[in-house]
């Protein structure tokens, strides 16, 4: 099972594989804020420190809300679109 770190919150969390990370959240009271859940408010903009590549890849949504910021790093990414597929560790 994939474990997903938040960095932030100082906690591990083994996963199955597919879980979505807004879940995770819910699930283990983490700290990471949510506004819409839907990729169109960035309220989420997390930077992944280890583990992109196993993540979905950056959909549409995500990637037309990035536009409209100054600067994005290569390391950021939407909390509300995350799919788990293996290892990862997160900071908000």
């Amino acid at each position: 099972m994939p474990k997903v770190t938040f960095v932030t919150d100082k906690k591990t969390i083994e996963v199955a594989v597919g879980a979505k990370v807004p879940d995770i959240v819910d699930e283990n009271n983490l700290t990471l804020p949510f506004g819409c859940r839907l990729g169109s408010c960035g309220t989420c903009r997390v930077i992944i420190e280890q583990g992109m590549e196993n993540l979905n890849p950056k959909n549409s949504l995500e990637e037309d809300l990035f536009e409209n910021f100054t600067s994005v790093g290569d390391d950021e990414r939407l909390a509300c679109q995350l799919v788990i597929q293996g290892d990862v560790s997160i900071r908000s």
